[in-house]
């Protein structure tokens, strides 16, 4: 008799709901990512989203619909992040110096690029050189970044955001 109450109690446990629409919220992520590595990374956040969330439903179909709702903050997040990053490297050109360029680059906008992060280099102190390459060059996230250096997240995602700013101000248009 307690074993068919403790299993009455077990469905309304976030982590069985999880589990429970896992794998619709999996194909839903999945079909709107075409790397399935980066899919799994996608579902990989928001496990911790809703694990980390102490408020979340708890029944079995507002538990679904609030799991893919967060899905799909988490891939606005997740394209908007991406589209940042190349906006970024195709602004400044980084392979027109030499970081894995396989094509064509035209000769002027290519002397522009690296007078501009000349300029930069000179104005920005290491670490802001270091957190850039970090960033925009090795793909880390500010997670990553803030854990190593012993920051929040937030004051990396900052910092980033005045040396863009700093870098728009100074680009050549």
């Amino acid at each position: 008799m307690e074993v068919a109450k403790r299993m009455d109690a077990l469905p309304h446990d976030p982590w069985l709901l999880f589990l429970d629409s896992a794998s619709s919220v999996r194909a839903y992520i999945r079909r709107r990512v075409a790397d399935p590595a980066e899919a799994d990374e996608v579902f990989q956040e928001l496990s911790l989203v809703v694990f980390r969330h102490p408020a979340s439903p708890r029944e079995k179909d507002l538990f679904s619909a609030w799991c893919h709702g967060l899905a799909r903050h988490l891939l606005a997040h997740h394209f908007r992040s991406k589209r940042r990053r190349a906006n970024l490297l195709s602004r400044f050109e980084f392979e027109s110096i030499g970081v894995g360029a396989t094509h064509g680059v035209d000769p002027e906008r290519s002397a522009s690029a690296r007078e501009l992060l000349g300029m930069l280099g000179e104005r920005l102190d290491p670490q802001a050189r270091e957190l850039l390459a970090q960033r925009y060059l090795m793909g880390e996230s500010t997670e990553e970044i803030a854990l190593r250096l012993a920051r929040t997240p937030t004051a990396i995602r900052m910092r980033l955001m005045r040396l863009r700013s700093l870098a728009k101000r100074n680009s050549p248009s």
